[in-house]
């Protein structure tokens, strides 16, 4: 297995396990740990074997977001970072064929709290907080993160909660609909390794239609959501794994789905 750097990458089972792993700098992202995880998640997103991927982290927190001591590679603009740099791992995470649940330990911040929030579940600690402190520097959020969280807090809120540079606790991100569940901090990564295990279980093909459907139809009109889950629909019901659980239910059984 490849040796990385800035973060630690196991399976178990069907389950991709990643840590970002910079607890020094609050699992800052440099140029190092982006470039590792897009790698990680394309070589999980290529394998056949996993099925479920737990994005999470060592040390106090998930991410402070980007390591602002590193700076810029020569001529490169800030604009040119976020797009060529950020962009693909928000767009693959978006994108994945797999399930990816996000494992917050404590703050996550910037970036990171973007790219946490771009999974498509979320396990945050009971003590953590999601931190937008962008105009504490003069700065505006990034990474789509004023996409992200306008959809859950509504304009007003999300335009407090970044003019102010201020924060949000777990339990008001749960209250939000940002987070799926709070647990103790000690507790983070084994839940989320837990319901990976138990998405695993369920027909692939069918989690990642449901993931294309809701991410097509948050821009699009009534009509056209009905035909895009139509279109989705054709393709579960042609899949062996559709014939196995109707062929379990009336044998009374579980399903065993092998994403086919």
């Amino acid at each position: 297995m490849t040796s990385y750097q800035t973060l630690e990458y196991s399976k178990t089972g069907a389950v991709a396990l990643i840590r970002l792993n910079r607890p020094e700098s609050l699992n800052s992202f440099n140029r190092e740990m982006r470039t590792e995880l897009l790698g990680v998640l394309q070589d999980a997103n290529a394998d056949t074997g996993i099925r479920a991927v737990v994005l999470g982290a060592n040390g106090r927190g998930f991410s402070s977001g980007a390591d602002l001591a590193e700076g810029f590679l020569p001529g490169q603009t800030v604009e040119e970072q976020i797009i060529d740099e950020y962009g693909p791992i928000l767009s693959l995470l978006g994108a994945m064929d797999k399930t990816v649940i996000a494992a917050s330990p404590g703050i996550m911040a910037g970036v990171g709290a973007a790219i946490a929030m771009r999974c498509d579940l979320v396990v945050m600690a009971d003590s953590a907080s999601l931190i937008m402190a962008f105009s504490n520097v003069g700065l505006v959020p990034d990474g789509g993160a004023s996409w992200l969280l306008l959809r859950h807090l509504g304009y007003q809120r999300c335009y407090e909660l970044m003019a102010e540079g201020g924060r949000l606790d777990a339990n008001v991100c749960l209250a939000a609909g940002i987070v799926n569940k709070v647990v103790p901090a000690d507790q983070v990564m084994a839940t989320a390794q837990t319901w990976a295990e138990a998405l695993a279980l369920r027909a692939p093909v069918a989690l990642r239609e449901m993931k294309k459907i809701l991410r097509q139809v948050a821009t699009t009109s009534y009509d056209e959501a009905v035909a895009i889950e139509a279109k989705s629909q054709k393709v579960c019901v042609d899949t062996a794994d559709a014939k196995e659980a109707m062929q379990a239910f009336f044998e009374k059984r579980p399903p065993v789905f092998r994403g086919e």
